[in-house]
């Protein structure tokens, strides 16, 4: 009855459950991953890692990997010759990408001037 009257003063009812509509984050980041294109879990350490290790010190110090969405690995290459000069090798490092980080992950390589 008390309960009743200060619903009745306050102009309110009892208050809302706050707990009943609280998730875990945890139960959320699958779906989030998926839908920006990280399904297989990799982490940004271990793509630079991969790269570093695939195009040698030379083209490494001149590129850097920059996103992996839906499968697509954008490369920051730093001169037009250079960029010109992977575009010649994109299939092959394509593939040894694909065999490092696997095939599902990286299905395509976009080099970019920056």
């Amino acid at each position: 009855m008390r309960a009743d009257i200060v619903g009745q003063w306050v102009g309110a009812s009892r208050p809302l459950n706050l707990e009943r509509n609280i998730s875990e984050a945890g139960a959320h980041i699958q779906a989030i991953l998926e839908s920006i294109g990280i399904q297989g879990g990799l982490d940004e350490d271990r793509v630079k890692e991969a790269w570093s290790l695939l195009a040698g010190d030379l083209i490494a110090k001149q590129t850097e990997p920059v996103s992996l969405r839906k499968g697509c690995l954008t490369l920051k290459v730093l001169q037009p010759a250079m960029r010109y000069h992977l575009e010649q090798l994109k299939q092959g490092l394509l593939h040894k990408l694909q065999s490092e980080l696997g095939a599902e992950n990286v299905t395509s390589l976009r080099l970019t001037i920056g």
